[in-house]
């Protein structure tokens, strides 16, 4: 078999076994902050600068059970802090474990 062939089958052997991540559901543009630990939470949640809420991929009018998961948020730029106080202590009552805001590393 020529070389080729083999590579052409490890090509497509790779595109069919890659696991594409999910769109986020609306685009935030998340504050900055230096730093350098990765967020990793069971739950994404998205919120517009509006206060809109997206968990799942849907507009949610509450963040709904959170009991011993840890919640990634990621807000707007241009969030109020008010709305922010808000969705954190929500969080609390729902049960979070741990909360981590996402943000992006400044433009050098």
């Amino acid at each position: 078999m020529p070389m080729i062939n083999v590579a052409f089958l490890l090509l497509i052997f790779f595109l069919m076994t890659a696991v594409i991540a999910p769109l986020d559901p609306v685009r935030i543009d998340p504050p900055e902050a230096d730093g350098s630990a990765e967020a990793a939470g069971d739950v994404v949640l998205f919120v517009e600068r509006e206060g809109t809420l997206w968990r799942d991929g849907q507009r949610r009018t509450s963040l709904g059970p959170l009991s011993g998961l840890s919640v990634e948020l990621r807000v707007a730029r241009d969030l109020d802090g008010a709305i922010l106080a808000r969705v954190l202590a929500d969080a609390q009552q729902a049960g979070a474990i741990t909360v981590q805001l996402v943000v992006a590393r400044p433009r050098e």
